[in-house]
């Protein structure tokens, strides 16, 4: 099957994925309206049977969703904010066909993240404030560090599951993006990147190598790689 994902911009697809989060919370039962102001542009105000809460609105294509941890793994950035997680997540990393819908008590995605944050330390990954640390949203079984905190949907049952090919032909996902969505895709990517984008070869191979140590869960040191480049 085909990526349905495939030769669409990264601001059409965030916004996809962020429109099938918000359709998924209103098949739940809830109303959304948006908190305002940079650096809040994906918490939301949701109403359900007369309660409110905070949630914020996290995408992910490939199955593992992020917060950034501060001050050293004691506090998370906007997690710490927020009542509920709404989760958009691609049905196949490989192949998307469907986006699929969860929400989380935000008290449980915490205590996951505290727990992965403290097997990594331990077995002595280096956590950077401010930069997403990723956990998966399906059951990771290799008893790695970056193995714990995972498996969430397990126990969460998906709300609501939507094609691509029925995303894409919504108005929202295919109308022109305005400064205020402008700055929601760069807040976002800000929030979820896990190293800045790297710029030479140097910081390439170093972002390579600090990637394959955090999915193998060892040390960076113990990560050796290969440059090879063919004219």
């Amino acid at each position: 099957m085909p990526n349905r994902l495939e030769g669409l911009s990264e601001t059409v697809k965030w916004r996809l994925m962020t429109d099938a989060a918000k359709r998924g919370a209103e098949t739940a039962g809830y109303t959304l309206e948006r908190v305002p102001g940079r650096g809040l542009s994906n918490i939301w105000s949701v109403t359900k049977n007369g309660e409110t809460q905070r949630a914020s609105i996290r995408t992910t294509r490939d199955r593992w969703f992020a917060f950034p941890p501060l001050a050293g793994g004691t506090k998370w950035k906007t997690l710490d904010d927020v009542d509920l997680v709404i989760v958009a997540t691609v049905d196949s990393r490989e192949e998307p066909q469907n986006v699929e819908v969860y929400i989380f008590p935000a008290a449980e995605v915490k205590d996951r993240f505290n727990h992965a944050y403290a097997a990594r330390t331990a077995g002595g990954q280096i956590l950077k404030d401010n930069f997403g640390m990723w956990v998966s949203l399906d059951k990771d079984n290799r008893e790695l560090p970056v193995s714990i905190g995972s498996g969430i949907i397990d126990i969460y049952k998906r709300i609501a599951k939507f094609s691509i090919e029925d995303l894409l032909s919504s108005s929202s996902t295919s109308s022109s993006t305005s400064d205020e969505d402008e700055d929601d895709v760069e807040a976002l990517t800000s929030v979820e990147q896990t190293s800045p984008q790297p710029t030479t070869i140097s910081e390439v191979m170093a972002w390579a190598r600090q990637k394959v140590a955090d999915l193998a869960g060892v040390k960076v040191e113990a990560v050796k790689l290969e440059l090879k480049v063919e004219y």
